[in-house]
């Protein structure tokens, strides 16, 4: 009878223990996969523009990269860029909460591009936030779903460009959530909790079009794919991350569709332009006139 009981005792300890969190399997060492967060410490990862580590906006808390609520550091990016690769973190975000993961990230694209209305101190202030494709992370209670197009801005979503599907596996508000984010070559996949809610391709005239009913139609080049950072974005929202980790893959690179027309790794020169499109002036005036 006691030894019953010491085996039930033991066998509720082991179903009720945590698992270890940023950490690498044997076989995940050996697939290649490194981690972006030890759990500890800020390793790998800086401020927007080579600022250092905004401990302002950001901490390391319980094995977790949580946000703050001064939001005056900005986003944090990682220290090396990535081109083909495959993505895992999780995240959780408090009721109502906003947040997001963006990747392919160039220094060129920061924000005041496309914010032609802010203050020059808000714009200063936009240079510490990062620009680039988002799977967005939100708590979709507080969607308007009465406002067309409200998909595309819902957890899961390539923000603003491509929506999940309706039947997304998302756990609610101050419940963990695991993400996998797939580049390669000019393809992208989003993925939640274990199913694949949306894909896309880069530098199509689908990415294209999209990009142009949207505020990234002022980012030059935006839509196009090449190396870059990736970002953890601070919305004025607690969210917490854990288990990030990468490991490249196998790919076509940027010069094998785009030769000659490489985007500069320091983010000094910004990315190619967009290819024109059907309706754009430059497009229409270059038509011999009937």
């Amino acid at each position: 009878m006691l030894r019953t009981i010491i085996l039930a005792t033991l066998t509720a300890s082991l179903g009720l223990a945590e698992p270890a969190h940023n950490r690498l399997t044997d076989a995940e060492k050996l697939e290649g996969w490194q981690l972006l967060f030890d759990g500890s410490t800020a390793t790998g990862w800086e401020g927007f523009q080579d600022t250092p580590f905004p401990t302002s906006s950001w901490a390391i808390e319980d094995g977790t990269i949580r946000t703050l609520a001064d939001n005056s550091g900005g986003d944090l990016v990682t220290v090396s860029q990535f081109e083909n690769f495959e993505l895992t973190f999780d995240w959780k975000l408090v009721k109502g909460g906003n947040s997001g993961v963006k990747y392919l990230v160039q220094k060129a694209w920061a924000g005041p591009g496309y914010r032609p209305h802010l203050s020059p101190d808000a714009k200063r202030r936009s240079m510490l936030r990062a620009t680039g494709p988002e799977y967005q992370l939100l708590d979709d209670a507080i969607l308007n779903r009465r406002k067309p197009g409200w998909e595309y801005s819902s957890c899961g979503s390539l923000y603003l460009l491509y929506k999940p599907v309706a039947d997304k596996p998302v756990r609610p508000a101050g419940e963990w959530n695991t993400s996998r984010i797939v580049v390669r070559g000019t393809h992208g996949e989003h993925w939640l909790n274990g199913e694949k809610i949306l894909e896309y391709e880069f530098n199509s005239p689908d990415m294209f079009t999209r990009v142009e009913q949207t505020k990234f139609k002022r980012v030059p080049g935006f839509g196009f794919k090449g190396p870059g950072h990736i970002a953890l974005t601070h919305h004025n929202h607690p969210v917490w991350y854990r288990n990030i980790k990468v490991r490249a893959l196998q790919g076509p690179r940027v010069s094998d569709f785009l030769p000659g027309r490489l985007f500069d790794p320091n983010g000094l020169v910004p990315p190619p332009p967009r290819l024109p499109q059907p309706g754009d002036p430059t497009v229409s005036a270059a038509r011999p006139k009937p």
